[in-house]
């Protein structure tokens, strides 16, 4: 006989077999299943063993001393004997990470959760909506003589079918609207996509997490978006274990507030590695948002002099101001250099920049005073050999002083219709550049 020759359906809803009656093998009632421990080294988690509660304790028994399992009953073989314990140890196998563990190391003895009481009714990140959502059920597959856990359930229907409600509302939508969406449509998120945010509270032996290379492959933009929807643990719990790099990128796309959120508990060192992989002004803006202990702090700990230098220098001027508002990263060279070696040089010093749209032209790299401006399409159209002293702009060149309000500069950058701007000191050294992108913030009320 077949542990399913009681359940004919292929698929099988967490919710309708939480609860069902255990018996032992003479037929006596030993509890009701409250949960299920699952395979998390697996892409799609076997089910280990099941848990129920007797006399205010919880036990487990192992998939392997189950006769028979249905939403009716679970019968144990003649051998099944509970074990006692909320969670299940198990020896790790791989190295690796999944979208429950993190990097279980070989023969290390691991006590993994119940299923549901990680899953159901928390916050989870869904890496291919790239969102966070909460799971309302999850839904098994019958494979041979073993369950394996396959999709996540969100939505509506999910809900009311956990509630014990899916009959009665089927039945009157049926009535109402009979080819509506909602009958046919279960929302589920593949098990692959499933990435869940640990118990603050969870066992130190439980490795619950999100360290895997998936949840890097997200966009900054995306990423910033799903922890801006955790609350503070998940957002923790992801930040914390993201790489400086990507790190760096996602809270540039973060509000400031929450910028300074989730740095704050980070090590000094630990965050001045990430504001090194941010651009001189997002960083200034960012410590300016810390107190000035921590702050300096962070900055002591920044290992690139000059990076440090330029963000020390930014923090000098009033935030709202060009000076506060400016990058010192700018694409500059000097009169005499060609088309061909400006080109060359965008090429090896891509990394530096975001975007070039102007090139800034100065006396030379030591007192770097302004002498004037080429806008790259310009460039583009002349020939390698020439020199861009030859075409720069010299007359009438607008700039901006560091102590220039911001509604000043969107005003000024407006009218000329400037996508960049430099920023000069009365000898005309440049000190950086404003962009439309550093406006946006102000400009939509964000600050």
């Amino acid at each position: 006989m077949g542990v399913f020759n009681e359940l004919s359906d292929s698929i099988v809803n967490f919710c309708e077999v939480v609860a069902t009656p255990i018996y032992n093998h003479r037929g006596e009632r030993i509890g009701r299943m409250s949960d299920l421990f699952a395979d998390y080294e697996e892409s799609y988690p076997t089910v280990l063993a099941i848990l129920f509660r007797q006399n205010r304790k919880s036990y487990y028994l192992p998939w392997e001393v189950i006769k028979s399992f249905s939403c009716k009953r679970i019968v144990l073989t003649e051998s099944a004997s509970p074990l006692s314990g909320d969670s299940f140890p198990k020896r790790g196998r791989h190295r690796q990470r999944t979208n429950i563990l993190s990097a279980p190391k070989d023969e290390e003895i691991i006590l993994y959760p119940a299923l549901g009481k990680v899953i159901l009714d928390r916050q989870i990140v869904d890496t291919f909506g790239k969102k966070v959502v909460r799971v309302n059920d999850i839904q098994l597959l019958k494979v041979g003589q073993k369950l394996r856990v396959t999709h996540a359930a969100i939505g509506l229907r999910s809900m009311f079918r956990r509630l014990g409600m899916e009959g009665v509302i089927d039945s009157t939508i049926k009535l109402v609207k009979p080819d509506a969406e909602y009958l046919s449509k279960t929302v589920l998120i593949d098990w692959k996509h499933v990435h869940a945010i640990s118990d603050p509270n969870a066992k130190s032996t439980i490795r619950l997490g999100l360290t895997n290379e998936e949840i890097e492959k997200i966009h900054p933009a995306d990423l910033a978006d799903i922890l801006e929807d955790l609350d503070l643990h998940g957002r923790e719990q992801i930040f914390s274990n993201l790489d400086p790099k990507i790190a760096a990128e996602t809270l540039s796309e973060v509000e400031l507030d929450l910028q300074a959120s989730l740095i704050i508990n980070e090590d000094p060192d630990d965050a001045a590695k990430i504001i090194e992989n941010m651009g001189t002004d997002e960083a200034a803006d960012l410590l300016h948002e810390m107190g000035e202990q921590r702050a300096e702090k962070i900055i002591s700990e920044i290992e690139d002099d000059r990076f440090q230098e330029e963000v020390v220098e930014l923090l000098e001027h009033e935030e709202h101001t060009a000076g506060g508002l400016m990058s010192t990263e700018v694409f500059k060279v000097t009169a005499e250099m060609k088309k061909s070696e400006i080109l060359q040089l965008i090429q090896d010093e891509s990394d530096e920049f975001d975007s070039i749209y102007d090139i800034f032209i100065v006396n030379n790299h030591h007192d770097e005073i302004l002498e004037g401006t080429c806008s790259l399409k310009r460039l583009l159209v002349w020939p390698d050999d020439i020199h861009i002293g030859d075409i720069m702009k010299i007359d009438d060149i607008k700039s901006l002083t560091p102590e220039m309000p911001w509604k000043e500069v969107a005003a000024t950058m407006s009218k000329y219709n400037m996508i960049t701007a430099p920023v000069i000191d009365e000898r005309r050294e440049l000190l950086g550049s404003v962009s439309v992108d550093d406006l946006l913030p102000w400009l939509l009320h964000e600050r």
